[in-house]
């Protein structure tokens, strides 16, 4: 379930009002999540968020670049994690963009998932 952006109906009218109030409540009452995959076209994703699952590169604190669609420029790694203790890292190397991020991570051939926001 997604938000609805305004109320619906007159805004003087109490009744509108708490009706909108009462959508925003359930939306942020458990609604609201990164879905039940790692798959992006996962349908309980409501997050303006990328998932990312691989394995990092066989040397550690290498460049590895992965594509995303989430058409703006994330601000930042939302959660992450690894098999072997690993931590992923926004590379200081090469920016990242609208399309593309660029990570490194601390150890070799490191199975992850990371989730960008």
């Amino acid at each position: 379930m997604r938000p609805q952006p305004t109320c619906l109906g007159n805004v003087s009218e109490p009744k509108n009002l708490t009706r909108h109030s009462e959508r925003l409540a359930k939306v942020l009452l458990a609604n609201v999540n990164y879905g039940t995959t790692m798959d992006n076209t996962d349908p309980d994703n409501n997050m303006n968020s990328w998932k990312f699952e691989g394995m990092s590169p066989g040397a550690a604190n290498t460049d590895f670049t992965l594509p995303h669609s989430l058409n703006r420029i994330p601000l930042t790694i939302n959660a992450q994690d690894t098999d072997n203790g690993g931590l992923i890292y926004r590379s200081p190397a090469t920016p990242w963009t609208k399309t593309t991020v660029t990570f490194r991570c601390t150890t070799a051939s490191a199975n992850y998932k990371v989730f960008v926001i």
